[in-house]
């Protein structure tokens, strides 16, 4: 007997649900598989982001346009990184605990 994979319960708004729904008739499959398909494409790009994530809240600006670079290029890696300084927490330096 094949091992059962695992699940997930996900309660998703009524507008969501209907564009998945939709994209599901369209694609002549189940709702549930479309979307475990878009995660599946998806995964690459939400690791990267998992990591970027971290990089940034330790503040490593580096290490955050390395994987900005691998993701969607140079240049667009200088933009974000040069645009969005809430992405990283404010510097502890010269802070007095």
């Amino acid at each position: 007997m094949p091992s059962r994979l695992p699940r997930v319960a996900l309660t998703l708004p009524e507008d969501l649900k209907a564009v998945l729904d939709d994209l599901a008739e369209a694609m002549e499959k189940p709702t549930a598989r479309v979307i475990v398909e878009l995660l599946r494409e998806m995964a690459p790009t939400l690791q990267q982001t998992a990591k970027m994530i971290r990089l940034a809240s330790a503040g490593n600006r580096a290490g955050v346009k390395r994987v900005l670079t691998h993701m969607v290029g140079d240049q667009m890696a200088q933009v974000i990184t040069a645009t969005q300084p809430d992405m990283f927490p404010p510097s502890k330096k010269g802070k007095k605990s």
